[in-house]
């Protein structure tokens, strides 16, 4: 029996000494090289398409997503170079998301010539990204980030919602964790190059208020 308890104690000082103690989280590695942050989505061709991390005064990464509407499309953040884009990470639970969804509709309705709103769902099927954004009445382009690996890239791990605001030469300049309200949408937008007032009233459902 002594013999037994000694060979016991001799493995798990073994075992502790191997995993750096039993404090060592189990499953934790450090962020993978920068070249190995371009991946894929279930969907072919889409991902991450630029290695490098979001930063502000810097390019926005670049991405390709299946459009929520019509999964047979690709739309990739490159696209809308030339305006101001509001991509939005959003989710049918987030509580949050269906607060501020009707501000990026209003948005989105007022200034179609210098702003995009482009909503990214995270890590749910193509029915709940359609159900929050129908429910709400919002009409401007959205894609499903399906497994999240554009999420990752992006650093989207604090919570929902998270909103990124890149101005017409594709340069990210403000980033927002948490519900964009009104005058954050105006503050943001203003770092942008776009001067926004938005409308005083907007219906409960998201259809925007007429605005000069």
């Amino acid at each position: 029996m002594l013999a037994i308890a000694v060979a016991i104690a001799i493995g798990v000082g073994v075992y502790l000494f191997v995993s750096g103690g039993s404090d060592n989280p189990q499953g934790v590695t450090g962020l993978p090289s920068p070249s190995s942050l371009v991946s894929t989505t279930p969907y072919p061709n889409t991902g991450v398409l630029d290695p490098a991390r979001p930063s502000i005064g810097k390019p926005a990464p670049n991405f390709a997503l299946v459009d929520a509407r019509d999964p047979s499309k690709v739309v990739k953040l490159s696209d809308f170079k030339g305006k101001a884009v509001v991509v939005n990470w959003f989710a049918s639970w987030c509580a949050p998301c269906k607060h501020e969804i009707p501000e990026f509709e209003t948005l989105y309705k007022t200034m179609p010539d210098n702003v995009v709103v482009l909503g990214v769902d995270y890590l749910e099927p193509q029915a709940n990204a359609l159900g929050i954004l129908n429910d709400l009445g919002a009409t401007y382009p959205a894609v499903l980030d399906t497994n999240g690996d554009v999420a990752d890239h992006y650093r989207v791990g604090q919570g929902l919602p998270t909103t990124f605001f890149v101005d017409k030469d594709g340069i990210l300049r403000a980033e927002k964790l948490g519900e964009v309200k009104p005058a954050d949408l105006e503050a943001a937008l203003a770092k942008v190059g776009v001067t926004y007032a938005p409308p005083a009233e907007a219906t409960a459902a998201g259809s925007p208020s007429a605005s000069p």
